[in-house]
Order: structure tokens, then sequence, then C-alpha cells
């Protein structure tokens, strides 16, 4: 048992409690010795001779009293563990392994508008940490309540077995699981299928058993990736969504956010909805799981490609609160799937994250087809039909003005708009032009001037959305010359920053009276910069993102021919 020895009073402490004492109960009265909970002063005018405690702690009485016996003493000395108070030894923890986040979605913080759930509520499950558990019974509840908060499990049929015999052989770890993650791979081994022979004898034994193959083009021979492909082939054994829905309402009754992930490849294969039916049968129904709050789906493209998919998973979550859904590739088809589920969206759900244009790709949409797909569904357009009944928003792709101008008009039927938080991180912007002009970057001023029309329409939204508090538009290019000048916007607690123009200037005076710039300034340096052979030169870019940039500064990095007016 671990003993924690209380560190000694001051000597001031003493007079000071003595005096605090007799001030509540009376100049006159006598001050017991039950009064004062301290321990011995380990001083040199307490110290006997043999070096033992004789406690000389006196009240300001001129009352003698009597040392306590050793036995007496070495209780005031000493504290168990276990005597802590509960947060005291929860803080220890939170140091230790982590916090016990909280399970609700803040529209508060000022770096994000949602909740980020991929590492909310992971805590590090070192062995040192997990053999905390050992310390006491107080203990074990606090770090499993945290060792199994979140959890991933595989989404195979023998990775669902596992967690059915594991869960039901400890039964008392269910009421611990808040996020439940699952995914499902997209490769296994062929059977009877050996290592290539080039890195065979490259990875231990430890790593042939945790760490599938991470190689690239450049460190193999085309005889090894041969090799590789004949190694591997598209997963068989992977289990359904119906396996999936049914091994969490069955587990685990308290879990709060589920999420499911299902990888991304080449032409990926779509997961089997339904156990025993073909994949693309609509008739059958999912396990209705009461306590989800938040679904969260990755590599959407192999779990959701049709508007059904999505209603499928919306009525056995019936009290889903926040979705968010993630694509690894931009894809058309993904644009078009979003558009039919937002023409339809379920009225219960108040916060969406929809990232249709992953950060780490770099294939972009075809201009053509994206300009053919807004004839049919303008994807802007549905989202600012649904704005009023949101309380958050996150994007990422392609968005323009249309979704603030028709936010606006549908406000006007809305009573009270819900919307606080909006945060779009600009892929590209819808155009007019159907050619193969479609291209983005600081030195693109027709980007520029679409990009400021955007951010227009959004401040003038705020007349109709009154506690809208968090507004911010970003364009992410970190392959820009100067990432630091990547035009953006923000508005946090009345205080504006980022671009500005005449227009943007009048749309924050009318829209939201009580909001001002932080600074407004004409300049960003590097003035002059023109196109050098088709690359801007290094004109000594600043260290720090301005807090304020002209528009029209933009204008200065066009090239020859193109129209900065």
């Amino acid at each position: 048992m671990m003993l924690l020895e209380r560190p000694p009073c001051p000597p001031s402490t003493v007079g000071y409690a003595a005096h605090l004492s007799k001030s509540v109960r009376g100049a006159d009265a006598e001050v017991p010795w039950k009064s004062f909970r301290l321990t011995a002063l380990r001083t040199k005018d307490s110290l006997g001779e043999e070096g033992g405690v004789t406690s000389r702690l006196l009240p300001q009485s001129s009352r003698p009293i009597e040392p306590l016996p050793e036995e007496s003493q070495a209780e005031k000395l000493t504290t168990q563990l276990s005597d802590l108070p509960a947060e005291i030894q929860e803080t220890v923890l939170d140091i230790l392994i982590g916090n016990l986040n909280s399970l609700s979605s803040s529209c508060t913080d000022r770096n994000s508008t949602m909740r980020n759930w991929n590492s909310a509520m992971r805590h590090p499950r070192r062995k040192q940490l997990s053999d905390l558990a050992l310390v006491s019974q107080t203990w074990r509840h606090m770090v499993q309540q945290r060792l199994y908060r979140h959890v991933k499990i595989k989404g195979t049929t023998s990775g669902l077995q596992e967690c059915l015999d594991w869960f039901g052989s400890h039964s008392h770890l269910k009421d611990y699981v808040r996020h439940i993650e699952i995914w499902v791979p997209v490769w296994e081994r062929r059977a009877g299928q050996k290592l290539p022979i080039g890195l065979r004898g490259t990875m231990t034994t430890e790593q042939h058993a945790h760490v599938r193959f991470v190689v690239t083009v450049n460190t193999l021979t085309g005889q090894e990736m041969d090799n590789i492909n004949q190694a591997y082939q598209l997963a068989s054994h992977n289990g359904s969504l119906e396996d999936i829905f049914e091994c969490v309402g069955l587990l685990f009754p308290a879990a709060y956010i589920l999420t499911i992930e299902g990888g991304h490849c080449k032409k990926p294969p779509l997961i089997q909805h339904f156990r025993n039916q073909q994949p693309q049968s609509r008739s059958g129904t999912l396990s209705q799981i009461s306590s989800i709050r938040t679904l969260i789906l990755k590599g959407a493209w192999n779990i959701m490609r049709e508007q059904w998919h999505f209603e499928l998973m919306a009525k056995a979550l019936p009290n889903m609160r926040e979705w968010h859904c993630t694509y690894a590739k931009p894809k058309i088809m993904a644009y078009h799937s979003i558009c039919n589920v937002l023409n339809h969206f379920p009225s219960n759900l108040t916060h969406l994250n929809l990232c249709l244009e992953g950060f780490y790709s770099k294939d972009t949409p075809s201009p053509v087809k994206m300009h053919q797909l807004q004839t049919q569904h303008h994807m802007c357009r549905d989202l600012g039909q649904i704005l009023p009944q949101l309380e958050a928003l996150t994007l990422t792709g392609r968005v323009c003005s249309c979704l603030f101008t028709t936010a606006i008009a549908s406000a006007t039927s809305v009573r009270k708009p819900r919307m606080k938080s909006i945060d779009l991180i600009v892929k590209n912007c819808c155009r007019d032009n159907t050619g193969w002009n479609d291209s983005t970057g600081i030195h693109n001023w027709a980007f520029i001037k679409v990009f400021a029309d955007l951010v227009t329409a959004g401040v003038s939204s705020l007349q109709k959305y009154p506690i809208l508090s968090s507004l911010r538009i970003r364009f992410i290019d970190l392959d820009s010359p100067c990432p630091l000048l990547n035009p953006y916007f923000q508005l946090q607690d009345n205080v504006c920053t980022g671009i500005w123009n005449p227009e943007i200037l009048s749309a924050i005076e009318s829209g939201r009276p009580g909001a001002t710039f932080a600074e407004l300034s004409d300049e960003i340096g590097c003035q002059g910069a023109k196109l050098v052979e088709g690359h801007l030169p290094d004109l000594g870019w600043p260290r720090q993102r301005p807090r304020s940039i002209k528009v029209a500064s933009y204008a200065a990095f066009g090239g020859v021919g193109m129209d900065i007016s």
C-alpha cells in the first residue's frame, strides 16, 4: 500500500490557527486540543535527545497539554492513499493518463467549431500505466474508466467475435465504453502466400504481428511490387453493417459515439449492409442503438454511396444529433450522394461535419463535371436550406457565396435560427466558368475575387443569425510560396481578422454593428511581386500571418495578361 507522508506545517500556521479559533469562540474561551488538526512540528525546539518528536504545539492559552503517544504521532504523520479525497486522486490520474473529456459537442472552442473525436477519449495504454489499476479498488475503477473509454475493433467476422467473447467474459468493462470505433480492412493476405523475399529479413517478429506493410515505390523493385500484389487481395471476411450494429447494441449500452472506418483504395468495394443478402438489397433494417448521439463515417465512399444507405443508419440511431462524414478523395458521385442526403436531411441533426476533399489528396474533380453537377444539384444551395436548423457546421470542399445567400432566404421562415458556429475550409469556389481554368492560389486573382464574395455573403448573413458568434472561412494551400498569405477571414467574439475590402466593411457594419477589425492595414509586404517564369520569386515573405489583408493586395501577385481589375 502506498503511503504518503503529510508535510510538516510551518510554525506560523500554528499561531494563525489558534488566533483564528479564539476569534471565533471568544478571547477568554479555552481552546481545546481537538480544535487543532495539525501535525507535530519537526523543528529543533521539538526534537528530543533521541531525535523523537515531542509535539510542543500549544494553543495561546496558558494551560499546558501533555504530548501525544507515539502511536498517535505516527498516525498524524502518515496518510494512506485511500484517505485522500477522490478529487485529488482523479487529478493525479488526469496528469498520468489524461483527462476525462466531456461527451458533449462544444461550439465555444476558439480553434474549432466542433469537437475532434479522433483522440478526445483516447488514452495511452502502456503497461506501466495500466498497472496503476492494481494500486487500489478506487484506482482500478478510475484507470479502467480511462483505458476502455475509447475502444477500437477490427470489423472482420473474427474481430467482432473476439470482441463478443472478451466483453462477454468481462461484463463489468462494458459500461466504461463511450466511443466505439470499428475499422473495416480493405486488404487481406492471400491464403498460403509468404512475405516478399526482399522484405522478409527487414522486419522483426513483433512487427510481423502488429504492422502491415508500409512501403513506397521508390524502395521496391518491380518484381517486389508484383510479389506484394500477389500476396494481398481484397478483404473477403469483413463483417456487414448488420453485424456491426448488433455487436454495438448488444455489448455497449452506454456508448455515445460510433465510428465506422471504411478505408480507401483504388476501386474500393462497398461494405455489405446485410449479412445474407446482396450488397444492393434494400430489404432489411439494422438494430436500433438508442444511446448513440454521434455517428462518424471515415472513408465514407466504402460505406455510403446512395441516399438510402444513410437513411438505413439514421433509422437505427434515433437519438443521433451529430454526423461526421469524411471522404478520402474528391469524387463527383460523393457530391451527388451528399446533395441527396441534404434534400432529405433529418430534423434531429444539429451538428454537421462534411469533408468532401481530404487534405492529403492532390486530385481535383473535373471543373466540367462539377459544372454539370451544379445544374442538377448545387450543394451550396442545398446546404444553405438546412442551415437554420443546425447549431454548428464544418465543411471542407467546394463552396461559394450561394451557401449564405440561400441561408439568408431560409432564415426568414424560421423564428429563431440556432446556428452558433461555422467553419469553412475552402478547397475551391464554385464558378460559372465551364473551361479548365479552375485553379486556386494567392496568384489567381479570379479565385481571390470569388473568395472575397464568399466572405462578404457570410458577413451579410450575421444579421439573420444573431447568435452566430464564430465564423471562420479559410483557404489552405501548403504548396503556396507563402502559406501565411493564404486568404482567410475569422469573426470571433465580434473581433474580425483576415481579408477586407470596402464591401466586407460595409457588410460588417450592417450585419453586426458591434463587430470591428482588430486592425486594418493596406500593405502586406512583397509589393510588386510578379510571376517570374510561372513562379513567384522569394521576396522576403512575412514571418507571421497578417491580422488584416487588403483584397486588392493580391492583385500584385497576378501574372501577365491576367485581369486584376
